[in-house]
């Protein structure tokens, strides 16, 4: 039992010395830090998700995903990008503000309300903590009017019962700024405050006469209403739309093409821009590397495999006419990059 005993001192050395032989002689590499990146986005049935889970596919760089190799192509090393899904613009803007969520994209002319305390904004004051690193896609206004009514023009509006979603909606304020451009007062309609699902159903069911809503062309809620007769669409006048583009840079003429819905006709209105909004404090270089990685070449088909709207996320446009300042790190990105 001694010599056992004996034996089995030298073993344990021997094995120890093969594990920390090379320990010496070699440090291993740095574990790569974890960069937790939230993309908080709108709801599951609109476009902002979608792009937002893009987004996160671009520029996520976790330990040993191949594609990251190549310099460039993915976001700052350790960096984890993910979605999340929230009740839209407006508590958006409010979360990055207060620094609950890393990034957000936002409207646009939203983002201009929050940074300037109008609007929704208005009894908390200005959300001076946020800053632009890219202007994304458009979506575009739709009016969508009952079948049975004699809607013709945006000022046959008058007197009619409208839905212009919940107070707390961007949509809401949008439209006000519509109405307000072209002379109609809210007090010559009978306003409705409810989501566009529900009133779609209100449309069908003859609860209201009309109801607007913003997404991406052709929406699916539109697009059953009109496929059954139910509903058509009804455009701005030219100068609406102009005085709208002229206030607000984000805002912009639109045309939705004959047949975008089952034997529609070509109807103009306006475009609304979305923002991805940042907290002022972001690292510098972390928004540099996330933007190399998003306007990467390479990554372009990711982003187009969204559908042809996505053409409108251009690097040409992503720092043009912006309503609130951009980060200091996408400042230099867009400098070096002769944006």
């Amino acid at each position: 039992m001694q010599s056992a005993r004996w034996l089995v001192g030298p073993l344990v050395a021997v094995v120890a010395g093969l594990v920390i032989a090379p320990t010496l002689a070699q440090t291993p590499p740095p574990e790569t830090q974890r960069i937790s990146f939230q993309i908080a986005t709108g709801p599951v049935s609109g476009s902002y998700i979608r792009v937002g889970e893009a987004i996160a596919r671009i520029i996520s760089n976790p330990p040993g995903l191949a594609r990251c190799e190549v310099t460039g192509v993915c976001g700052p090393e350790g960096l984890i990008a993910t979605t999340r899904s929230s009740s839209g613009s407006i508590v958006n803007a409010v979360y990055v503000n207060a620094g609950r969520v890393k990034s957000a994209i936002v409207q646009a002319d939203i983002a201009a309300a929050a940074f300037a305390g109008e609007g929704p904004f208005v009894q908390n004051g200005p959300l001076k903590n946020l800053r632009v690193i890219a202007r994304l896609h458009d979506e575009t206004l739709h009016l969508v009017v009952s079948s049975k009514s004699r809607i013709k023009t945006f000022a046959d509006l008058a007197g009619k019962r409208v839905g212009i979603d919940s107070n707390k909606a961007a949509t809401n304020h949008t439209v006000r700024a519509v109405l307000a451009a072209a002379n109609l007062p809210t007090r010559r309609l009978r306003l409705s405050y409810q989501t566009a699902e529900q009133a779609a159903r209100d449309l069908r069911d003859g609860k209201i006469d009309a109801f607007f809503v913003i997404g991406v062309a052709p929406i699916n809620l539109v697009d059953g209403l009109v496929r059954r007769g139910q509903a058509r669409l009804v455009g701005l006048d030219s100068a609406t739309i102009a005085a709208l583009a002229k206030k607000h840079p984000m805002l912009s003429k639109a045309d939705l093409p004959e047949d975008t819905y089952r034997a529609s006709r070509r109807v103009a209105t306006l475009n609304v821009a979305s923002l991805w909004l940042v907290h002022k404090s972001m690292p510098s270089d972390v928004v540099q590397g996330i933007l190399r990685s998003l306007w990467n070449p390479a990554n372009r088909a990711e982003l187009l495999r969204l559908g042809k709207w996505s053409r409108t996320i251009d690097v040409a446009k992503a720092a043009e006419n912006l309503p609130l300042p951009l980060h200091d790190g996408a400042q230099r990105f867009y400098a070096e990059a002769g944006r």
